[in-house]
C-alpha cells in the first residue's frame, strides 16, 4: 500500500513538473524578451521627455510616467514581434509543407501526374482571368451520337460571316491535353455546370459527376451572338 502510495504521488508530481515545464520556459522567455526591450526603449523614452522638457515642450515627467510610457510601448513592440514571428514562421512552414507534399505525390505515379495536370490547368485558368472559359458544354465528339464535355472559349466568323464556337475538349485524365473544335451554335449545348464541376469530372474519369446533367435555362451563347455580331 505504502509503495503503491508512493509511486502514485512521484508520477503525479513528475506529471505536474512536465505540464508546467512549458509555461515556465514561456515565461522566461517572455520575461527575458520584455527586460531586453524595455532597457532598449527606456533611455529613448527618457531622452525624448527630457529634450521636450528641455526645450520648454512639455513639464518635467516625474520617474513614475516614464515607467509607464516603457511599459506600454514594451508590451506594444512585444505584441508587434511576436505577430511578426508568427506571419514569417506560417508562411516559411506552411511553404515548406506544400513543398513536401508536392515532392510525396511527385513520387507517386498516377497521382503524380493527375496532380500535375491539375495544377497546371489551375495555374492556366488563373492566369487567363476569370473569363477564360465562358462556360461548359456539350458537343458531338468523336462522331454523332456520342457527347464529350468541353468548355466553351470564344467564337470566331467564316469569310461568310457565320459565326463558330470555339470549343475545347480536354482529356481525361490529363486535361491539358486536348482537342480545339469549331462547332456552330446550334450543335452546342451549354450545360449548367460550372469550371470546377467539370474539371473534377474529367479528371477522375467521370467517378466524380453530377448525378443529373442539367442544363443552362439562359444560355449564354445566344447572349454572346447579340453581343458580338
Amino acid at each position: 500500500m505504502w509503495k503503491s502510495m508512493k509511486n502514485n504521488v512521484r508520477n503525479r508530481l513528475v506529471s505536474g513538473t512536465l505540464l508546467l515545464i512549458p509555461f515556465g520556459v514561456t515565461l522566461l522567455v517572455m520575461r527575458w524578451l520584455f527586460g531586453l526591450v524595455a532597457g532598449l526603449l527606456k533611455p529613448v523614452v527618457t531622452g525624448v521627455l527630457d529634450g521636450l522638457a528641455r526645450f520648454q515642450l512639455l513639464e518635467a515627467v516625474p520617474q513614475v510616467y516614464v515607467t509607464i510610457v516603457v511599459i506600454i510601448l514594451t508590451v506594444t513592440a512585444l505584441v508587434f514581434l511576436l505577430y511578426l514571428i508568427g506571419a514569417i514562421g506560417q508562411y516559411v512552414v506552411g511553404k515548406k509543407l506544400i513543398t513536401t507534399t508536392e515532392l510525396l505525390l511527385g513520387r507517386i505515379p498516377l497521382v503524380r501526374s493527375i496532380y500535375s495536370a491539375t495544377k497546371q490547368v489551375i495555374t492556366a485558368i488563373s492566369r487567363s482571368g476569370q473569363d477564360a472559359f465562358i462556360s461548359v458544354v456539350l458537343v458531338e465528339f468523336p462522331r454523332p451520337g456520342f457527347k464529350a464535355v468541353g468548355f466553351l472559349t470564344g467564337y470566331i466568323k467564316d469569310a461568310a460571316g457565320r459565326k463558330y464556337c470555339k470549343v475545347l475538349i480536354p482529356t481525361t485524365p490529363n486535361p491539358t491535353t486536348g482537342f480545339l473544335e469549331i462547332v456552330s451554335a446550334e450543335n452546342v449545348t451549354e450545360t449548367a455546370m460550372t469550371v470546377e464541376e467539370a474539371f473534377k469530372m474529367i479528371i477522375s474519369g467521370g467517378i466524380v459527376s453530377p448525378d443529373v446533367l442539367l442544363l443552362r435555362e439562359e444560355p449564354r451563347i445566344e447572349q454572346s451572338q447579340t453581343r458580338n455580331p
